[in-house]
């Protein structure tokens, strides 16, 4: 008698498919199952790997998940990293011998569809009321939706009227007392977001914009409400001048330090003194002379960072033309982002991540590239004798030329590298000088292969350590009708080189593309035999005519 499985039959074919296109939400962005608490409509993929098999459970309206063979769950208060653990536990010991023969988990969870929750924004904002957004969806983002007026309702709406008059009427009434300022009349950085267990979170506007700090604008739940108040004219602030991306006032959190503060203003220009940072501060004595502190070194983590205090200023200094130092900026999975001085094709693309804080865990090195935007731009920008007399040109045939040209014109501004060799693989061929504009991107670890073209159900399949073409194919639905298996072709993340299958291996982020048979007309085959013995025949013909014309003679 043959040994049962121990895998869990899942039921009904409905509850191995996911839900369709038209029932789906758009994430914000990607979630961290640490602070996203689950709630009733939240649709989970629960994959068996031991089988393959996916499973699309919803969490239902008493906050239960249920889950084939493990039993129910119960996801009240909980977080998405808690139900996790909860689930990888009770597999553990339902499937104890399936896992010792397959060598990993037995079961996977995540979360497949955020659900719709409804929360309320209230406070100085121009469209204050009920909004229905994604259970992803971030403080911040709520909080532009209210701010977000519609014209024609703006002209046609008495109540959308009266609100603006009584804006304009406290704006009105503060300048009054305060003097005119160029400040924006709501609070960005002491905005509330109350929950429904009566606890309660600080948005910060400013701060999340700049640094996207997760804690800065928290993920919202079922019956948030968020206020956001008038901004106290009255209240310390900081101002940030000078040489940076967008000057200003702020205001005041306790904890500010000085790094923070000049990226709430979008870090420093290219032409910014980062060594020679003015800081002033009204002393005890009523002194206001500023303490001069080196941004770089900061930065660098080579000297602790500055806590501000309350109504400090902040000046950072152009350099002068003398002084300019090259620049690169980095941007991505590093620790600090941002605009780094560099001698110009002296220093290496190792000691700029040095100075930018290092990768970040979630770097996904293979995919970086540096985007180079210098003199080597004549080639594409120039006229036609300047790219003549640089490419020798006049060497080459008029439809090599077009061709040579029209390569030039979508030529990528690429420095050619690799990353994973370098930071990886500690390959130090790979640490390329970098030049003055250069652009460092570093992308987030990517967890899908996107599966297109001529299968039954195209998009993003999570990404399988070592897992075949056919397996990617198959999770997309399988081929569709009128495939052409002989030319499918996968397309690099990072080169965005088309490479036969059978000559790469698969790697996350990569694309796999699967081409239609051309169509052709049944009976091209015949047309084509025909057209060819006609040639042979009239070649023939001509041949015998001239030999007989000849002979004649």
């Amino acid at each position: 008698m043959g040994t049962q499985s121990s895998i869990p039959k899942l039921g009904s074919e409905k509850t191995m498919q996911p839900p369709s296109a038209t029932e789906s939400m758009a994430f914000e962005s990607s979630i961290d199952p640490t602070e996203y608490h689950l709630g009733p409509g939240d649709v989970l993929q629960c994959r068996f790997w031991t089988s393959g098999d996916a499973y699309y459970p919803v969490i239902s309206s008493d906050n239960m998940l249920l889950i084939p063979n493990l039993g129910a769950f119960d996801v009240r208060g909980k977080t998405l990293a808690e139900i996790q653990t909860e689930v990888l536990e009770k597999a553990n010991e339902s499937f104890a011998r399936t896992k010792s023969q397959s060598g990993g988990p037995p079961i996977t969870l995540a979360l497949y569809q955020p659900r719709k929750i409804y929360v309320k924004v209230e406070g100085d904002v121009a469209m204050p009321g009920l909004y229905a957004l994604s259970s992803a969806t971030r403080a911040d983002l709520a909080v532009d939706l209210a701010n977000h007026v519609d014209p024609a309702l703006e002209q046609h709406d008495p109540g959308t009227e009266k609100q603006r008059e009584m804006e304009e009427n406290g704006k009105k009434h503060l300048e009054s007392i305060f003097g005119e300022r160029e400040v924006a009349p709501a609070s960005e950085r002491y905005i509330t977001v109350t929950h429904g267990d009566g606890t309660s979170e600080r948005v910060d506007l400013v701060r999340y914009n700049s640094t996207h700090d997760p804690k800065a604008a928290p993920p919202l739940r079922e019956g948030d409400v968020i206020l956001v108040p008038f901004r106290d004219l009255r209240a310390p602030s900081l101002g940030v001048y000078g040489a940076v991306q967008a000057a200003g006032d702020f205001e005041f959190v306790r904890g500010d330090s000085l790094s923070a503060a000049i990226r709430y203003a979008f870090g420093p220009s290219a032409d910014a003194d980062l060594h020679h940072v003015e800081v002033t501060r009204l002393s005890d004595n009523g002194s206001t002379d500023p303490t001069v502190y080196d941004l770089s070194a900061i930065v660098a983590h080579r000297v602790p960072d500055v806590a501000l205090e309350p109504n400090d200023r902040i000046v950072v200094r152009f350099l002068p033309e003398s002084h300019k130092a090259a620049v690169v900026a980095v941007r991505g999975e590093v620790a600090e982002p941002g605009v780094y001085p560099i001698t110009d094709g002296q220093t290496t693309l190792s000691e700029v991540i040095r100075e930018a804080g290092g990768l970040t865990p979630a770097a996904y090195p293979t995919g970086g590239e540096i985007l180079r935007h210098g003199s080597d731009e004549r080639l594409t920008a120039g006229t036609p004798e300047e790219i003549s007399k640089i490419t020798r040109l006049e060497n080459l045939g008029v439809s090599d030329t077009i061709n040579f040209q029209r390569q030039m014109s979508i030529r990528p501004p690429v420095v050619v590298t690799d990353m994973d060799r370098l930071f990886v693989q500690n390959d130090h061929s790979q640490d390329v000088t970098l030049r003055d504009g250069d652009e460092i991107e570093i992308p987030k670890q990517p967890t899908t292969v996107y599966v297109y073209g001529f299968v039954n159900n195209a998009g993003y399949v999570q990404y399988q350590e070592g897992a075949s073409l056919k397996y990617y194919i198959s999770q997309a639905g399988g081929y569709a009708n009128g495939a052409d298996k002989s030319q499918m072709a996968v397309i690099k993340l990072r080169t965005k080189a088309w490479m036969d299958p059978s000559d790469t291996k698969i790697e996350p982020g990569d694309e796999i593309f699967i081409p239609k048979v051309p169509d052709l007309p049944e009976n091209y085959t015949t047309q084509n035999i025909q057209t060819i013995a006609g040639l042979v025949f009239g070649l023939g013909g001509l041949i015998t005519g001239l030999y007989l014309t000849f002979l004649k003679k």
